[in-house]
C-alpha cells in the first residue's frame, strides 16, 4: 500500500529568488546522481556541486524526481475532465498536483457532437486560465473513432469512423490543444486519417481488434503510440501477435496501465525486460480515483468501484482508480529497476507527445517540476515551474 505524506492545497511563490537543492539523489541523465540543484524562476538554471544561493533546501538523501506526467487521464476525485466546469477543472490540477503529477494530458471519453465541442471549449479555457497546480499540456482524444467490437467503457452510440471535418471543428474548438487522437485503424478512412494528421498530432492505436499486418499499416501510415496496451484489443498469441507484436517490432511507445489489475504484474515486468525504453505509464483514471467504493459515471455510463477496481455493470472494467505516482511505486514493487520505472513517467511520455523541450526530466533550461521522494519511495514535495506544493 503506498502511503502520502499530506499536502494541503495552497500554493506558494518565492519570485525571482535563487534556490539550491542540496545532498539529493538526483535523477538525471537517466539515472541518480549526489547533486545540487540550482533553480531561479521556473526554470532549472545549474547542476552541480557546492552550488549557492538565496535559499538552500537540504534534503539529507533524499530523492528529487522529475515531475511525473500522465498523458491518460479522465479525471480523480468525483471530477471529469469531460463533464468539469472552470472551477472543477481548477480543482483538477489541484489535485493532480497533490500526487505528483506536474503535467498532464486532459483525456475525454466519446460522447455526442455538442458534449464534445463542449469539451474541447472548457479545456482550451482551462489551459488559459493557468490556474495553479498541474500542467495541462493538452487533449488526448480518446473517442469517437474507436471500434464497436472493443468499446470498453465506451458509449457505442457515439462510435464513428474517422470524420476529418469533425476532427478539425473540434481541434479548432480547442485552439489546437488536441495533442494525441485514439484511433481504430480497422475503421473505414483509418489509414488516411492517419496520413493527414500524424505531422501535428499524435496517432494512438486503440480500442480495436486490429492484426499485426493492419498495425504495421497504421505505424507506416505515421501512428507512433499505442493507447493502454493489452487493454480493449486482441492479445498477444503465437501465431497472432496483433498490436502487441507490432509494438515489439516498431519504434512506437505503448501506455500501461499499471494497476496490477489491468495487467499482471508478471506481464507488467516482461514489457519493461523486452521495451521498457518505450513504455509510458498512464493511469486512464476516472472520477472514482482516490475515493472509495461506489457508484460512479463515465463517459455517461454508470461505474461500480469495488476494492479499487471499476466496472461497468456487466463486468467490463472501465478506467481504473490509480495514479501515476502509485504505479511507478508499484512497477519497482513488481522487480523493474527503479530507473526504468521512473523515465516511464517522465522522459518518455514528454518525447512522446514532443513536450521534452519544457518537462520530463532534470536538466538545464528545463522547467523547474521536481518531485522530493523518501527513500521507501513516500511523496514528501511537489514544486511546479519552481513553486512549492506546501504540504
Amino acid at each position: 500500500m503506498i502511503v502520502y505524506v499530506h499536502i494541503r492545497k495552497r500554493w506558494f511563490t518565492r519570485g525571482g529568488i535563487i534556490l539550491i537543492f542540496k545532498n539529493a539523489e538526483v535523477f538525471y541523465n537517466k539515472g541518480f546522481h549526489k547533486a545540487d540543484i540550482k533553480i531561479k524562476g521556473d526554470r532549472i538554471t545549474e547542476i552541480g556541486e557546492n552550488l549557492q544561493g538565496d535559499e538552500t533546501i537540504d534534503l539529507d538523501g533524499k530523492m528529487l524526481l522529475p515531475g511525473f506526467i500522465d498523458l491518460h487521464s479522465h479525471g480523480r476525485e468525483g471530477l471529469d475532465f469531460s463533464t468539469a466546469t472552470s472551477e472543477e477543472m481548477a480543482k483538477l490540477r489541484l489535485s493532480y498536483a497533490e500526487i505528483g503529477v506536474t503535467s498532464i494530458l486532459a483525456t475525454s471519453m466519446t460522447m455526442g457532437f455538442e458534449i464534445t465541442e463542449n469539451i474541447m471549449k472548457n479545456i482550451r479555457q482551462a489551459i488559459k486560465a493557468n490556474t495553479p497546480g498541474s500542467r495541462i499540456l493538452g487533449i488526448n482524444m480518446e473517442g469517437p473513432f474507436l471500434g464497436a467490437d472493443r468499446k470498453g467503457c465506451h458509449d457505442g452510440h457515439y462510435l464513428l469512423p474517422p470524420d476529418q471535418k469533425a476532427f478539425e471543428n473540434w481541434d479548432a474548438l480547442s485552439g489546437g490543444n488536441v495533442k494525441m487522437v485514439d484511433i481504430d485503424p480497422n475503421l473505414p478512412g483509418s489509414m488516411e486519417f492517419i496520413k493527414k494528421n500524424s505531422k501535428s498530432k499524435v496517432i494512438s492505436l486503440a480500442h480495436t481488434s486490429a492484426d499485426y499486418e493492419t498495425a504495421c499499416e497504421a505505424v507506416k501510415a505515421g501512428a507512433t503510440h499505442v493507447t493502454h496496451m493489452f487493454n480493449a484489443m486482441n492479445g498477444l498469441h503465437h501465431r497472432d501477435p496483433g498490436i502487441i507484436g507490432m509494438a515489439y517490432d516498431y519504434p512506437v511507445n505503448a501506455e500501461l496501465i499499471c494497476d496490477g489489475i489491468h495487467i499482471h504484474p508478471t506481464v507488467i515486468r516482461m514489457m519493461f525486460d523486452l521495451m521498457g525504453d518505450r513504455l509510458v505509464i498512464v493511469s486512464d483514471s476516472m472520477s472514482a480515483a482516490g475515493l472509495g467504493n461506489g457508484e460512479y459515471e463515465l463517459g455517461g455510463l454508470k461505474v461500480f468501484v469495488k476494492d479499487r477496481k471499476a466496472t461497468l455493470a456487466g463486468g467490463t472494467i472501465a478506467g481504473s482508480t490509480t495514479n501515476v505516482f502509485e504505479e511507478v511505486a508499484n512497477v519497482i514493487r513488481f522487480g523493474v529497476p527503479k530507473e526504468k520505472a521512473i523515465l516511464s513517467a517522465t522522459l518518455i511520455p514528454a518525447k512522446a507527445i514532443h513536450a521534452d523541450h519544457e518537462v520530463g526530466e532534470i536538466a538545464v533550461g528545463k522547467k523547474a517540476d521536481l518531485l522530493i521522494v523518501s527513500p521507501d519511495f513516500k511523496l514528501e514535495q511537489v514544486y511546479i515551474s519552481g513553486e512549492v506544493f506546501q504540504r
